[in-house]
């Protein structure tokens, strides 16, 4: 009785953690796009490759961890394995429009890379600050909830464009080379021109908790509410 027990046990964990379905090798093409976490009804319109993302609480119900209040996403419904040595161009023509008038304008997350973990910031996060430069984000996971060692992705600083949030058209390019050992490295372009670059390495010892795969997220993902609306045209391609 205790071997099958052990046995159930050993089945609902590893299912949990290994939950996500990986893709067969490197596809040429990610195009398998949902919802992330249950949005409000009407915050995402889908009409691939064009979205439209508005407002929406973020549903914590469903998706555990983070701290974050505001989320209208989609996810790559399948992951790559930490394994991939493979290159990816995501890209999204967008505009923006902040409709809250906020003399300091919320920063949000527009494309995220995530590998299973709850809490803290996954391995990259392409952030707009307030002033509207790019910038990179990483956290490593030490335990439950927030315990976290910040900021550790490499990177070069903040990009040099101001993104504008008045519904100005944009161009962005998300480069990233995986090299097969759970990390990558990543470049960013905004109108074709490069505004901020980082490499990831994965955390080594078993203080850290380890990455399970690698999946995408693309959208609104903000601290706290306000107001807004973004078009976004995406394709997500390898780059042979």
């Amino acid at each position: 009785m205790k071997i099958i027990y052990l046995l159930i046990i050993i089945f609902i964990f590893g299912s949990n953690a290994f939950a996500k379905q990986k893709y067969f090798g490197a596809p040429n093409k990610i195009s398998d796009w949902t919802f992330s976490c249950s949005p409000d009804k009407g915050s995402i319109i889908d009409n691939y490759p064009s979205y439209v993302f508005k407002t929406s609480k973020n549903n914590k119900n469903v998706c555990k961890g983070g701290i974050y209040n505001q989320r209208a996403e989609i996810l790559s419904k399948k992951a790559l394995s930490l394994s991939t040595r493979a290159k990816y161009d995501f890209q999204t023509v967008f505009s923006f429009q902040d409709k809250s008038k906020s003399f300091y304008p919320e920063k949000f997350d527009i494309f995220q890379i995530h590998d299973g973990r709850n809490g803290c910031a996954p391995p990259l996060k392409v952030n707009v600050q307030s002033g509207g430069q790019l910038r990179l984000y990483a956290d490593y996971k030490t335990g439950p909830g927030e315990q976290c060692v910040k900021d550790v992705i490499k990177s070069t600083g903040l990009g040099t464009t101001q993104i504008k949030r008045d519904g100005t058209e944009y161009k962005l390019n998300v480069l990233l080379n995986f090299d097969g050992k759970s990390g990558f490295d990543v470049d960013v372009y905004l109108d074709d021109k490069l505004e901020v670059s980082g490499k990831y390495s994965p955390p080594t010892g078993n203080k850290y908790v380890a990455s399970k795969y690698f999946y995408f997220k693309h959208g609104v993902y903000s601290r706290n509410m306000f107001d807004y609306e973004m078009k976004s045209k995406i394709s997500m391609k390898k780059v042979k």
